[in-house]
């Protein structure tokens, strides 16, 4: 019988910082020195930001806000270069698009086009017509994730890099409940951190000779901009575990298998199909619909199930009150839809 027992599973906490240790008989195992070190002097500095910011401001406020000011003021002290683009010209009226601007690189993401994503993420909100964005790459290749110069020369510290990656979780979750339907269309590779932004789209559709590659393990990290979490959520524990811990590339075959990629095209076809698979589903019913049933979706998967209903009834009551959905009952019949279904 062996005598190595684990005896209890201890949480060591300390200020946005968890550390997991067991206590085993008859030896205790311990975390490094450096690293309990190197936890401490983050907390601390943690605590003295949130301490400024609460002087700053007059008391605490919506972390989220916080994480967003706090990364902007950083990655916009970088000069970098990449864009992000806004087209509100899709030849389809309702639907946009985003375009990631830096093929030299494989539309890697600089600093300047997190920003960039940022200001257009805010512009989209700004127009209720939108119904649905399509995200796609310049050129040949999606996204090839956060640019090395990031980690190399800008982000050294480990401040630095919770700053950027904090900044990046809230803005895609932002991205990810925005009311409009969003399709990522993958020409090339979605990889690292391109991967995680595929993840935060509705739909990935995917070419042929593309694919999906979680790289993270080879490169020495983990998912930092909400990717694995939401990985997990879309193809559940045991793929995510394969396709995350492995670092392995998904082919488009096995993407498709998993749940994690929707369509799979001919090369250089991802952007006809994304705006044709959105005409054929999204576009037919009153647009106000269809983001409010967006919007209640992307309530229920971050609200307690009360107050998600209680939100649900908001949405219904503001679209039960509008003139268009009067419009669409007194013009529709039920009887024509299911003929038509």
């Amino acid at each position: 019988m062996a005598m190595l027992k684990v005896c209890a599973q201890q949480v060591v906490r300390t200020t946005g910082v968890r550390w997991y240790k067991t206590a085993v008989h008859p030896k205790n195992v311990h975390p490094p020195p450096e690293l309990v070190q190197e936890q401490a002097r983050v907390s601390a500095s943690l605590r003295e930001e949130r301490r400024e910011n609460e002087e700053l401001e007059g008391g605490p406020r919506d972390p989220t806000q916080v994480f967003l000011q706090q990364g902007r003021h950083l990655l916009q002290s970088i000069d970098d270069g990449g864009d992000v683009h806004l087209v509100k010209d899709t030849g389809v009226p309702g639907v946009f698009a985003i375009e990631l601007e830096n093929p030299e690189h494989a539309n890697a993401m600089t600093a300047n086009m997190m920003c960039r994503f940022e200001e257009v993420v805010r512009e989209i909100n700004k127009h209720p017509e939108c119904v649905a964005v399509v995200l796609r790459g310049v050129g040949v290749e999606f996204c090839s994730g956060a640019h090395a110069d990031l980690a190399k020369v800008h982000l050294l510290s480990a401040e630095r890099g919770l700053r950027m990656c904090r900044y990046m979780q809230t803005l895609l979750l932002e991205f990810h409940n925005l009311p409009c339907i969003t399709v990522a269309a993958i020409e090339g590779g979605a990889v690292g951190g391109g991967a995680e932004l595929a993840t935060a789209c509705d739909f990935r559709i995917v070419s042929e000779k593309g694919n999906v590659h979680f790289v993270h393990t080879h490169l020495g990290l983990s998912t930092g901009w909400g990717g694995g979490t939401r990985l997990t959520k879309l193809v559940g524990r045991r793929a995510a575990i394969l396709l995350l811990c492995s670092g392995k590339p998904c082919a488009p075959k096995d993407a498709t298998a998993f749940g994690l990629v929707d369509r799979v095209v001919p090369e250089g076809d991802t952007y006809r199909d994304a705006l044709n698979f959105i005409k054929t589903n999204f576009l037919k019913a009153p647009s106000e619909a269809v983001k409010g049933c967006k919007d209640i979706i992307a309530a229920a998967e971050i609200l307690t199930p009360r107050t998600a209903l209680l939100y649900e009834q908001k949405i219904f009551a503001a679209l039960w009150a509008r003139n268009a959905r009067t419009k669409s009952v007194a013009t529709t019949s039920k009887l024509n839809l299911l003929k038509d279904a």
